[in-house]
């Protein structure tokens, strides 16, 4: 295996850190994609269940089943959204608000531990680069 190609550092690294993110958060009961979707509620709360879908990278049968656990565990609210009858905007209640608080405390932690040792300008270097990388995906459709 090239243990420098691209396509394998980047599975390694989310492999990695996404196994020791759910080795974490393990004991909060949560399923996984549901800490993606507490996270991603924290900065867009009131999203549509689509949205969350597309931008959390979970089909759309799987985010209603997340969804509909998150809501039993009051982690989240549907709300009928004005403009549209038939759609719902997701919020955050407030123990979702707790538990996404949490949730980012642990998820932020790992990364401050991916990132010792590597000088601040590094950093933004490689988030630059990467970013670029991402853009260059976009090209590809969906």
């Amino acid at each position: 295996m090239d243990d420098d190609a691209l396509h394998i550092l980047l599975l390694l690294g989310f492999h990695r850190s996404n196994r020791e993110i759910v080795r974490r958060i393990k004991k909060e009961g949560l399923m996984p994609g549901q800490p993606k979707i507490l996270e991603y509620l924290w900065f867009h709360n009131g999203a549509s269940q689509k949205e969350i879908g597309r931008e959390c990278i979970i089909d759309k049968s799987t985010v209603t089943s997340l969804l509909k656990r998150m809501e039993k565990l009051d982690l989240i609210r549907k709300e009928v959204r004005l403009e549209d009858q038939r759609g719902v905007s997701i919020f955050l209640t407030e123990k979702g608000w707790e538990k996404a608080r949490y949730i980012r405390q642990i998820i932020y932690s790992i990364d401050d531990e991916m990132w010792q040792g590597i000088e601040l300008e590094e950093r933004q270097q490689f988030i630059r680069t990467f970013h670029r990388i991402i853009d260059n995906e976009k090209t590809w459709g969906d």
